[in-house]
This record gives C-alpha cells, structure tokens and sequence, in this order.
C-alpha cells in the first residue's frame, strides 16, 4: 500500500470509524462539483465575463440567477445524504466463487424525503436506495468471494447527485462486514475413513465396491461406466448402477486420506461434508491441527465447513 493510501486509510478510520451501525453528518459527508458542475461554473464566468463587457444587466441578472441555483443545489446535495442511518442487518456466507449476500437498513429523518441515493463496494454492482414514501429501506448488496476465509469487504460507498448532478455528495463507511467463505466444492466419488467395523454396520452407497446394491436416477458428475445403457434405450431414462459395502455407519472425513496440495484437498473435504450431508449420513472431520467427533445436522454441517474454512488461517470471531 503505498504511503498516501496508509495516511487517507488513517485519516478516514479516525474522521469515520468503523461501526454497524453510523448516522451520516457533516463530519462525515464529503461534498465536489461534478464534470457537469464544473463545466456549468466555466459558462457562469463566461456569462460573468460577456455581462461586465458589454454591460449587459440582462445577461448579470441570468448569470446571478445561474449562480444563486448551484449554491441552493451544494444545500440540497448535501442535505440528501445528511441525517441517512445505515445499518448492517445480515451478513451471508458461501463459497468462493459465488456472490455473498450483505443485507444493509437505510433509513431517514422524519418528514424528510431522501431519493437516487447509491451504495456500494468498489469493482461491485451497485444498489439504489429510495425514501421517498418509505421511511425505511433494506438494500442487498452483493460481493464476489475470491478466497476462502474471511471476507471483509471493507468501506461501503454512498454518493449521490441530487437534485441536478451538478455536485457529488459521498461518503465512505464502514460497517465492520464480515462473511464466512467456505472453499470452493469439488464432488468426487472418494472413500470415507470408517472408524471400524462390527457386526452392526449397514449397507451404505459406496462407489468403488463390487456388490450391486441398487438402481438410481441420473446426476450430473456421475461415472458414465456406471450408467444403464440399455435401460436407457428402452425407458428414455438415464439410471445408475449403485455398489454397496457393509460399512460402519460412522465417516470420516480425513486430510490425510486425501490427494492434492491444500487447496485442492479442503475443496474435496468440503464436497464430500455436503454428500455426506445431503445423504443424511452421520460424519466426521479430521485434519492436522483439529478433529471433530461424527454427528449429524446443519449446525454440525456449518461447522466442519468453518473449520475447512478456516484451515491455515487466524481464527476470528
């Protein structure tokens, strides 16, 4: 980061500090004629200039009239964004390469109309929030996870150009967002380290085995070779041959039985956590630096995906 970005970065944390919830105000609000009002200023001295030349009180009177409405316009600009309350409601978690959820409340004063008021992160889409009739709003932004582990999008932008877009009012706040960001899955037909076996073991799917177990529909990812051709031809549907083993019914999802540098090996122990899951089968997670005992449910699910998550990293709370 180069030395003038770390001065702004400190200068604006201390002006702004971060915080999930902030109420906009003078200290906060940051005001500049656009191209358009500075175009707009140049044909006012140019009206200014032709008035004192030809001593004109026609062309003074349309000059000052000119000026007095872009000085009205710097209030109303920067009225539109003062008082606005911006909170953070929810925040989303996914996986990397997919466009993680912010929900963000904005709303107004009493008896004050605020409109074409913009938020957004930089390189995002943004979103338009409108008070108009409604005192309050919620507005769904999204960013696009790039890596698994926290995602921080830092400062939020908001601007607008009301009522002429002669002047920009913005701001930039921060509301202390933060998303989970699990790795991206990769669904293979891998095999689960068993904790053992006894004589109470079920029969459960596991592809690789010689036993024929039983038929089922298609799904996309599976193993052509395993595909009944010629149920195919006579019903018009693709079905799959399922293999079976008497295992225990307890899986674990172990580092160590797993190919692949690391990024690579936590996405394939994240596709078989959300088989196993969707599977409703009972699992667990081992990796270098923690396990986690089999159990079962979304709550477990979300945990094992955190930890994934956050393999090599800090943890934060």
């Amino acid at each position: 980061m180069r030395p003038f970005s770390k001065r702004f970065k400190h200068w604006l944390n201390r002006r702004i500090p971060p915080q999930r919830s902030i109420t906009l105000n003078q200290k906060s609000i940051f005001i500049f004629p656009t191209r358009t009002g500075f175009t707009f200023s140049i044909l006012l001295l140019a009206l200014l200039l032709a008035a004192i030349n030809y001593e004109n009180s026609l062309i003074f009177g349309l000059t000052f009239w000119l000026a007095s409405v872009f000085f009205v316009t710097i209030f109303h600009t920067f009225k539109n964004l003062s008082g606005i309350k911006f909170e953070l409601q929810k925040t989303g978690k996914g996986f990397v390469g997919e466009d993680i959820e912010f929900s963000v409340k904005v709303s107004r004063p009493e008896n004050s109309r605020r409109e074409g008021i913009q938020l957004g992160w930089p390189n995002e889409v943004k979103q338009w929030a409108e008070l108009r009739e409604n005192h309050e709003t919620t507005v769904q932004l999204f960013v696009k996870a790039k890596q698994r582990g926290w995602l921080n999008p830092k400062r939020l932008l908001i601007e607008t150009y009301y009522p002429l877009g002669l002047l920009r009012a913005w701001t930039w706040i921060d509301l202390n967002t933060k998303a989970i960001i699990y790795p991206k899955p990769v669904f293979h037909d891998y095999t689960f380290t068993h904790l053992g076996e006894d004589e109470n073991g079920e029969l459960t799917q596991r592809m690789g085995s010689d036993d024929f177990h039983d038929m089922r529909s298609y799904h996309p990812g599976d193993s052509p070779r395993h595909i009944l051709w010629r149920s195919y031809a006579r019903q018009d549907e693709l079905l799959v041959k399922q293999f079976a083993a008497y295992t225990d019914s307890n899986l674990i999802l172990d580092w160590h039985q797993t190919e692949g540098e690391t990024e690579l090996r936590l996405s394939r122990l994240t596709g078989m956590a959300l088989k196993a899951h969707r599977d409703e089968k009972e699992f667990g997670l081992k990796l270098p630096s923690i396990e986690i005992k089999p159990n079962i449910g979304k709550s477990h699910l979300d945990s094992v995906l955190k930890e994934l998550a956050l393999y090599g990293l800090a943890h934060e709370t």
